[in-house]
């Protein structure tokens, strides 16, 4: 019975002890939280940064990037190889797997190269070979 009546009493003081904070200093003490004190507050955090194409003309996946003028961010596009490339993709940037599908799958055409086939070069042999290029495009263009 005695141990039920010690354990109330360690239980009883525990809870009836005022709980302290460490003393605030007096400008602490005498500051009152208003709307303005927090919309000031508020004011100081980073904005959110902005949905895609808001900071370029062209709206799709893209990274954020620094610009010159603080507070504003740049952007600049992906070009993820899912559509053919036009001029229009020019400032995007690359994807790995769209460079990765695009090395894998260059165009290539048969063709023949001359290949000398004594000391002087008076006699030539002529040997196929495969070469990247396009087949329809034939004008250096």
């Amino acid at each position: 019975m005695n141990t039920k009546l010690t354990i109330a009493a360690i239980v009883g003081a525990i809870i009836t002890l005022p709980s302290f904070a460490a003393d605030p200093t007096p400008a602490q003490r005498k500051t009152v939280t208003s709307v303005n004190y927090v919309t000031d507050q508020i004011a100081t955090r980073q904005a959110k940064i902005p949905v895609s194409g808001t900071n370029s003309s062209n709206t799709g996946t893209s990274v954020v990037m620094y610009t010159g003028t603080a507070g504003t961010i740049g952007e600049r596009q992906l070009f993820t190889g899912s559509s053919t490339y036009t001029s229009g993709d020019a400032n995007k940037l690359v994807t790995a797997d769209a460079l990765d599908y695009r090395a894998n799958h260059l165009p290539t055409i048969e063709t023949s190269k001359l290949t000398c086939a004594n000391q002087d070069c008076t006699l030539w042999t002529i040997d196929d070979q495969t070469v990247y290029g396009n087949s329809s495009n034939n004008n250096g263009n």
